[in-house]
């Protein structure tokens, strides 16, 4: 279940064109690093945007606000932020007060969830 003090943030990401697969690479690690060392990372995620080839979007939830600072200090998440800044144009940070959720472990979907 999500706690009822659950924090989140949506990010969006513009990519220079021809940074896709870089950005991508960084992403990736950044995110298979929060999977293996954050419990209070509920969700963390990086969408490529349908029509939108140099878009990304990450959906972060945290357990709450505490969770969300913790996972700011992380050395891997300051090597993103720093390495990515050379593929971005622009960012956008939407930030999110969960209200009401409806969430299904990723092992009950039918496949295999890998990071």
């Amino acid at each position: 279940p999500i706690p009822p003090g659950a924090y989140g943030q949506i990010t969006v990401y513009t990519l220079l064109d021809g940074r896709e697969g870089a950005f991508d690479r960084l992403s990736r690690e950044v995110v298979q690093a929060a999977h293996q060392g954050e419990p209070g990372t509920l969700i963390y995620a990086c969408h490529e945007v349908v029509g939108a080839p140099t878009q990304r979007i990450f959906y972060q939830l945290f357990r709450d606000q505490m969770a969300f600072d913790d996972h700011q200090r992380q050395p891997y998440v300051r090597q993103f932020q720093a390495e990515s800044r050379s593929h971005v144009i622009a960012t956008n940070i939407i930030e999110l007060r969960l209200d009401s959720a409806k969430v299904i472990a990723m092992s009950q979907v039918g496949e295999p969830w890998a990071p």
